[in-house]
């Protein structure tokens, strides 16, 4: 009887090991990824009560991973693409703006837990700061266009999944949101918001959804 409980405690203790043996042989991996966001630059946060068709941006990047068992450090860098610019769709006097156009390269260091799901994968949640560097124009109620750049760091959140292909390659998708404005960038004579702002700033706050191959060196 101690006998098998002896080997059944070994086979448990082997079983459970097997899969974080398994995964902790992934320690640095380098991926790239396609993704998206929707309402780049956010212009309702400067006017919330305007009336707007959002820009959207397609998102290119590299994710470099370190990562040990039940911890990974994750950093990179994103590059935004417009694919529609934003719109004021009505009274763009009193709101300032008529039309706007961001992009922006983000530098993001991230950190958290991560979860192995036995041998398939590994489910991860983190936290951290981004890096923002922004560049664009503004078309003013005015017909005048003025161009816009525009630094930012902000905090964030990060979740995501790998699901291992081969000993080396594994796919991924992250969920990642991000809070950041920009100092004040240009003037306006909007007057189409509760706080009577002006000044516009930059806001590359939202959620970015990313899919990507990471292939571990070691």
């Amino acid at each position: 009887m101690c006998k098998k409980a002896i080997t059944y405690i070994l086979l448990l203790i082997f079983l459970i090991g097997l899969p974080v043996s398994v995964f902790a042989q992934r320690y640095f991996g380098v991926g790239i990824h396609v993704g998206g966001q929707h309402d780049v630059g956010d212009l309702t946060s400067f006017y919330p009560d305007a009336q707007t068709d959002p820009q959207n941006s397609v998102l290119f990047g590299v994710a470099i991973r370190l990562s040990i068992p039940f911890f990974f450090i994750r950093t990179g860098g994103d590059a935004s693409f417009t694919i529609n610019k934003g719109k004021v769709l009505d009274n763009q006097a009193t709101v300032g703006v008529d039309a706007y156009n961001v992009q922006y390269t983000m530098l993001p260091l991230y950190a958290g837990l991560q979860f192995p799901l036995r041998d398939r994968g590994a489910f991860y949640l983190g936290g951290g700061v981004s890096y923002f560097y922004g560049t664009g124009s503004v078309k003013l109620s005015s017909g005048v266009s003025e161009d816009i750049n525009a630094t930012a760091f902000g905090a964030g959140f990060l979740a995501g999944m790998q699901l291992y292909v081969t000993s080396s390659f594994s796919l991924y998708m992250e969920w990642v949101y991000v809070e950041a404005r920009s100092k004040p960038v240009i003037t306006t004579t909007g007057t189409y918001n509760a706080s009577n702002y002006k000044d516009l700033f930059i806001d590359y706050s939202g959620h970015r959804i990313l899919l990507g191959v990471m292939y571990y060196v070691l």
